[in-house]
């Protein structure tokens, strides 16, 4: 007898996975990189040197920008699946498109300041 409750076809795991790094990853990062920034700041302040808080501040962006390009990959292959997939890919394009937003603007007080300031 053939059961009712057969197995249904699964979402690709690797294309959630692709999705989520937009979703979530990009605002980790972002929360890393003023994490870092703050612990960073103290030396900054001791050498007199903005390096210390702008190397970390232009690899996050190069991060986030990695991982925006992975989540737009995964909408254009998720743009044509099931339903909750096409809408994960469009929240994960504007929360990574908005990443790279706010990663930029955060970037400006280290460029534009002088430590201790």
């Amino acid at each position: 007898m053939h059961s009712s409750t057969s197995r249904h076809a699964s979402f690709d795991h690797w294309l959630l996975a692709a999705l989520y790094t937009g979703i979530i990853g990009t605002p980790l990062v972002w929360l890393m990189a003023i994490e870092t920034g703050y612990v960073l700041a103290y030396q900054a302040c001791d050498a007199r040197s903005t390096s210390w808080v702008i190397a970390p501040t232009v690899a996050a962006i190069a991060i986030v920008v990695v991982l925006s390009l992975i989540a737009l990959r995964a909408h254009r292959r998720a743009s044509g699946g099931r339903l909750p997939l096409p809408l994960m890919g469009a929240v994960a394009i504007g929360i990574s498109a908005l990443m790279i937003i706010v990663m930029a603007a955060s970037a400006i007080a280290p460029i534009a300041l002088q430590p201790c300031d």
